[in-house]
């Protein structure tokens, strides 16, 4: 009987392969790195046990529905020229092959579809991204009276279920269960130099999460050891300088942070609760000290309050905030924290900034392959968004050397 293989793994793909197909144990749990190729390994794994072990029932759940369609249509283009499949549904998700082999496409973000079936294999794509009600109440059930083998396949996201079954593949008390990793430097599908560059501007955890699927406590916080980049006393810095404003939004802050040429702050003005025409007048006041150029957001409601603070001191300019550009300054800022440019005030001077960075967080789509920068439910990160601003500005005015600035004393 002529077995199939469907495509020519790389050399640590291979290896999860062999172990998942050879190894006794029901349960493999492979940790891993962007870009290694997980769900073209799955998809491939998938049709060794469709083919050669069919005619069998195959499950694939994904966290949301987009990413099981696209699976399912990805998987019928590569093998609809073998003349194996007999049917494909993309209304039900469902392919059925010319051996008997069904295989199903589900999504975990409605779990209870999945309730109710009897499958031989299962396929659980971006596990750590689902919750562990959908593996524990609905998909491990299916599995019970025929399940054969079960492949999770993940990048981590901090120390959920999906970690704790990786745990259960390192023990020797748990032979039914097997653990692999593999990070983006075991595939040939990213260039090194590219994830050299992803190591130097993403923020510590972010990369060894992302890249080289550590599971990080917390698993999303941006800046880390805070401490080396503080200062214990304020100065005045070197000029010329430069100001980022983020104007609040309904119980937000206004925040305005003021850095030297060199990227140590001297000083943040922070309020809410006042009218806006003192709280201008306030960082015109700061604007003057230091004879600041000032970047403020100027769309939704910065934008009076830019042509307010522009009519008053002209060395203001706007910034538009979008997702492509909070994303660009909060990157730049992270670069700068790595590389120990950014000196900020300890969180004795300034506890405000130093609570904020602390807790700004990431979330990593793994459908659009992009990272969400922003503060937790509850809290704000207005003291951060400015840092960033002033950040990108100093940066942008040192680069085309438009310091704007006038010798003076303070």
């Amino acid at each position: 009987m002529k077995t199939f293989i469907g495509f020519t793994p790389h050399q640590k793909q291979k290896e999860i392969i062999q172990s998942v197909i050879h190894s006794e144990a029901k349960f493999h749990v492979a940790n891993i790195g962007r870009q290694f190729g997980k769900s073209l390994m799955g998809q491939n794994l998938l049709l060794y046990w469709a083919i050669n072990n069919g005619p069998c029932k195959i499950l694939w759940v994904s966290p949301v529905y987009s990413q099981c369609a696209k699976i399912q249509k990805e998987l019928y283009n590569a093998i609809q020229g073998s003349k194996i499949v007999k049917t494909c549904n993309f209304s039900s998700n469902e392919m059925l092959l010319k051996n008997g082999t069904e295989i199903i496409f589900r999504s975990a973000e409605r779990y209870d579809n999945i309730r109710g079936g009897t499958y031989d294999y299962a396929i659980i794509d971006e596990a750590a991204f689902m919750r562990d009600e959908a593996w524990k109440e609905a998909i491990r059930p299916t599995l019970l009276v025929r399940g054969k083998k079960v492949l999770f396949i993940s990048t981590p996201k901090g120390r959920n279920w999906f970690y704790e079954l990786f745990q259960l593949g390192l023990s020797q008390d748990y032979p039914n269960y097997m653990s692999y990793t593999g990070s983006s430097y075991d595939t040939p599908y990213i260039a090194e130099e590219e994830i050299e560059d992803a190591k130097r501007t993403l923020p510590e955890a972010v990369f060894r999460q992302e890249y080289m699927a550590e599971f990080i406590e917390g698993g999303g916080e941006v800046f880390s050891d805070l401490d080396r980049n503080t200062f214990q006393k304020w100065d005045k810095g070197q000029g010329p300088y430069y100001a980022g404003c983020d104007i609040a939004r309904a119980s937000d802050y206004t925040v305005m942070t003021v850095q030297d040429r060199t990227g140590r702050v001297v000083e943040v003005y922070r309020k809410n609760g006042t009218s806006w025409s003192q709280m201008v007048d306030e960082m015109i006041g700061i604007a003057k000290k230091w004879n600041a150029s000032v970047l403020v957001e100027e769309n939704g409601v910065g934008s009076p309050i830019f042509e307010l603070l522009k009519s008053k001191w002209p060395n203001t300019h706007p910034w538009i905030t979008s997702s492509k550009s909070k994303q660009e300054i909060i990157e730049g800022l992270i670069l700068d924290f790595n590389e120990g440019v950014v000196k900020i005030p300890s969180k004795e001077l300034f506890p405000v900034l130093y609570h904020e960075l602390q807790v700004f967080t990431y979330d990593y789509n793994p459908k659009t392959r992009s990272i969400r920068y922003g503060h937790p439910d509850g809290m704000n990160d207005d003291s951060v968004i400015s840092l960033a601003i002033s950040n990108w500005w100093r940066k942008q005015n040192k680069s085309y050397g438009q310091y704007n600035y006038i010798t003076r004393s303070l």
